[in-house]
């Protein structure tokens, strides 16, 4: 193999060797790619089940493989998850196609993945229907689609409308969890009259929050920066002032009759937590018209208001 890859590079080093380049070689060189990544999981995974890393005085089955690729913590782990998935009882479709290089590693972990979500009361003829659906949608769809798809796997095991949309209720339900229980935000003063503001938000939250930065530094808006410097010179108020006409003094003035009725600021971002911003938005429960509406793209437990925002461009004042 490395003879071979060396031969390539050594053509397209030779300026006389003229070589032209197709769709089908990338293709090709990224179906061999995929068998080698395939490979390296199933020694990872073998690897696993000899237990190699307590012969090396490792923590684990990924701090080795970490040290022995180089690689993060985190990519090892999800090559050990990966791998012993692969490796088990009930994705022998999956493994196959990854095999051959007709799948990539993504793929067949979104696959895994799904196929573990899928719920206990299916019968392995079913899961059968569910795993060879996906294996052909992943030969054809990016990672990105597929992932996507992938959420109404259990309409291959002809299960109900109302079963599916259930399902994947429940699966956006955990994926919101999951990502309030991520959500980070930091803020470092950097002493010269500016702040670094690094976050890691549920994407819908990040959305609303972009919209409102984007609107509050757009073009239009210079003239109240200048007022308020000119203000600053003057000693007569600060910028930012809350009285300034600014989508931040819009928001903060809409936001003031709702926290008396008990809501927060936070909460008209999306930042409550999943639970309570679903009791307050009075979602609409699981159902045919829930699988609608996840088939369309729409986010699920951040409110009615957060819906409307995002799909009429409004900014996070008007959605108030």
């Amino acid at each position: 193999m490395h003879a071979f890859v060396d031969q390539v590079h050594a053509r397209l080093a030779d300026p006389a060797a003229a070589v032209l380049v197709g769709a089908a070689d990338i293709g090709e060189v990224e179906r061999i790619a995929r068998r080698v990544e395939a490979l390296r999981l199933a020694l990872v995974a073998r690897a696993d089940l000899q237990q190699v890393h307590r012969r090396t005085g490792h923590s684990s089955t990924s701090a080795w493989v970490a040290s022995a690729t180089h690689a993060t913590g985190a990519d090892a782990a999800r090559d050990v998850v990966l791998a012993t998935s692969l490796a088990g009882e009930g994705l022998a479709a999956t493994r196959a196609a990854f095999d051959a290089g007709d799948v990539s590693s993504r793929s067949a972990g979104i696959i895994a993945s799904t196929m573990d979500k899928l719920p206990e009361t299916l019968t392995d003829v079913e899961r059968a229907k569910v795993e060879t659906s996906l294996v052909q949608k992943a030969k054809v769809l990016n990672p990105g689609r597929f992932y996507r798809a992938a959420k109404f796997a259990l309409a291959d095991a002809e299960r109900s409308a109302q079963e599916v949309a259930e399902h994947v209720e429940a699966q956006l339900i955990d994926q919101e969890t999951r990502a309030y229980r991520l959500a980070t935000v930091t803020m470092q003063d950097l002493g010269d009259g500016t702040t670094r503001l690094q976050a890691l938000l549920p994407t819908f939250t990040a959305r609303m929050l972009g919209k409102v930065l984007q609107s509050m530094t757009a073009p239009r808006r210079d003239h109240l920066r200048k007022a308020a410097e000119a203000a600053l010179a003057d000693g007569q108020t600060a910028a930012g002032d809350l009285g300034d006409g600014s989508v931040a003094a819009d928001l903060h003035a809409s936001t003031r009759p709702a926290q008396k009725s008990g809501n927060t600021a936070g909460a008209a971002f999306g930042l409550a937590a999943p639970a309570e911003s679903a009791e307050t938005a009075g979602q609409a429960t699981a159902g045919a018209a829930g699988l609608a509406a996840a088939g369309a793209g729409a986010q699920r437990g951040v409110g009615r208001n957060a819906v409307w925002l995002i799909s009429t461009g409004r900014t996070a004042a008007d959605a108030l």
